[in-house]
């Protein structure tokens, strides 16, 4: 766990906290192995767990359910988190996350990420403030996609027409 703890810390959003803050983090997550091609988390579903990749490569893919676009997949690797909005009851994943490589994750349930927040507060404000950015970036997706797809149905103006 040692390693991990220095792992932690040298991540940006966890390099603040203090000891204690980072043994409250640590007793709540849980390492996991996943093989190449293992699904960690599915668009549509409510996600299992965050999951702070520790080693190993993700594919993250996302398919625009308006107006039906693939997303350009990009790759998630060591320190990135994943599954971030898992920590929201009910709330959908935007996107699915696909192991490329062997992965080792450390995973933090919604279960234990209440835990986490009544022992270390300002660890779980840090993981608050995330899934607001998250939320954020996902609303600004919607929006445009939503802009383009209302675009594609109204028909031009004259000027847009006429000026392309």
């Amino acid at each position: 766990m040692n390693d991990l703890r220095t792992f932690l810390h040298g991540l940006p959003a966890f390099e603040r906290f203090n000891e204690r803050q980072l043994d409250n983090l640590l007793a709540q997550l849980r390492l996991k192995d996943f093989e190449p091609g293992h699904r960690i988390v599915v668009q549509d579903s409510q996600g299992p767990a965050l999951y702070i990749i520790v080693s190993g490569t993700v594919e993250v893919t996302r398919h625009e359910t308006i107006g039906g676009e693939e997303q350009e997949a990009y790759d998630a690797r060591d320190g990135e988190v994943i599954g971030l909005l898992s920590l929201v009851s009910n709330m959908p994943s935007p996107e699915t996350c696909t192991a490329k490589t062997k992965v080792v994750a450390a995973e933090l349930t919604p279960e234990r990420y209440h835990a986490l927040y009544l022992l270390a507060p300002a660890v779980g404000h840090q993981l608050q403030y995330m899934v607001a950015v998250q939320l954020a970036r996902d609303l600004q997706q919607k929006n445009k996609a939503l802009r383009k797809g209302l675009a594609q149905l109204k028909p031009a103006s004259l000027l847009e027409r006429l000026f392309g």
